[in-house]
């Protein structure tokens, strides 16, 4: 066997177990976990340590639906995950993303960019 083809087949197997790998990795979270109504328990800008008293009141349904009253408006749409990110596409309007710090059966945090600003929420199960 010559040296070139030795050098393709170690080339085509680690290419294999490179596609092996990263179609195998899966969510962190699962979206069943978030099923349910959440309430904040704390939102902070994480440069200030100012917290936020704002409300945002959040509820995911098991359809893919969303819902976040903030007290004077609720925005509405539809929700996924994805590796470590929260999706979510109010209805007619571009999608978002939140980078998900933990979520466990009773506590969701969170890591958003509003307006050039990241702030971390941390919210409570509430149903």
């Amino acid at each position: 066997m010559n040296m070139h083809r030795i050098e393709f087949s170690v080339a085509k197997f680690a290419l294999l177990i490179l596609i092996l790998f990263v179609s195998c990795k899966s969510n962190n979270y699962q979206e069943t976990d978030l099923h349910g109504s959440w309430k904040v328990v704390n939102w902070e800008i994480t440069s200030s340590g100012q917290e936020r008293n704002n409300q945002m009141d959040m509820s995911f349904e098991e359809n893919g639906s969303y819902t976040v009253d903030y007290g004077s408006e609720k925005e509405v749409g539809e929700y996924w995950i994805a590796n470590d990110f929260l999706h979510t596409t109010e209805t007619d309007q571009a999608e978002k993303k939140v980078k998900i710090l933990g979520l466990s059966q009773d506590t969701l945090s969170f890591q958003m960019n509003r307006g050039g600003e990241l702030e971390n929420v941390i919210l409570v199960r509430s149903k």
